[in-house]
């Protein structure tokens, strides 16, 4: 009598479960969360069984759902440039810092998550692949960014702006405004540059005065005065639309 209680008990937790089951195919729900696009079926619409799921471009899906917290950005770099990248990922995580389309505005910083594990012959680049929490949902799907790898931090680096350096038949040099307010030509050695910076490994040191405009009408010996950064016509427009000769 008991065991067919048991039994009796067993076949209706069986009954219960089939019918959660069975309610469970009234609700799509997504492995994650993610932003819905717009839907791709309205009331009326034909669908069938069979009809395969996962691309807006299948007519009969019915909506499309993508992660943005996290999201992952893909990028590529120059072939050349990914020793840097494995050497700094042996140290630990990679800071990958994303950037709007015009390289100005900083928009998220997330981890590098990936090397391809093969190059592309055609352009000589490599796919990388790289994570970010997008708090602000500042990052979207299918949206175009500049991506900055950061393999390495100079700590008290030396800066100059990168209009300052030229380039001669010597190679690099600035000119370098002395006490006397007369400039001298003086060789340097540039490291990298990044936005508008150029580090300086060596030919300068903290605190020396640097021109960085007008330098087409220099030479060693020439005195120089500071312009008034007020003055426009003292200080030239950098931006390419005024660039050429001063008058």
């Amino acid at each position: 009598m008991i065991a067919q209680q048991q039994a009796t008990i067993k076949a209706d937790q069986a009954a219960i479960e089939y019918a959660k089951t069975e309610l469970s195919y009234t609700k799509l729900v997504a492995p994650f969360d993610g932003v819905a696009g717009i839907r791709l079926l309205d009331v009326g619409n034909i669908i069938h069984s069979s009809t395969t799921r996962g691309s807006p471009s299948e007519p009969n899906a019915l909506v499309v759902i993508n992660q943005v917290q996290p999201i992952s950005v893909m990028f590529t770099l120059a072939a050349a440039d990914i020793p840097a990248v494995q050497e700094a990922l042996a140290k630990g995580p990679v800071k990958v810092i994303a950037l709007s389309s015009d390289g100005k505005t900083e928009l998220d910083t997330g981890t590098l998550a990936a090397i391809d594990n093969q190059a592309n012959t055609a352009s000589g680049t490599i796919s990388l692949k790289a994570i970010f929490p997008n708090p602000q949902r500042r990052l979207w799907p299918g949206m175009f960014v500049n991506v900055r790898v950061v393999t390495q931090v100079q700590d008290n680096g030396l800066t100059v702006p990168l209009d300052a350096v030229q380039q001669g038949p010597q190679g690099q040099y600035v000119f370098v405004v002395g006490a006397d307010h007369k400039v001298a030509m003086q060789p340097v050695s540039v490291r990298e540059t990044l936005t508008g910076e150029a580090l300086i490994d060596k030919g300068l040191s903290a605190g020396e005065t640097v021109v960085v405009r007008g330098q087409y009408r220099l030479t060693p010996g020439t005195a120089v005065s500071l312009a008034n950064p007020n003055d426009p016509v003292a200080v030239p427009n950098p931006t390419t639309a005024s660039a050429g000769l001063l008058p």
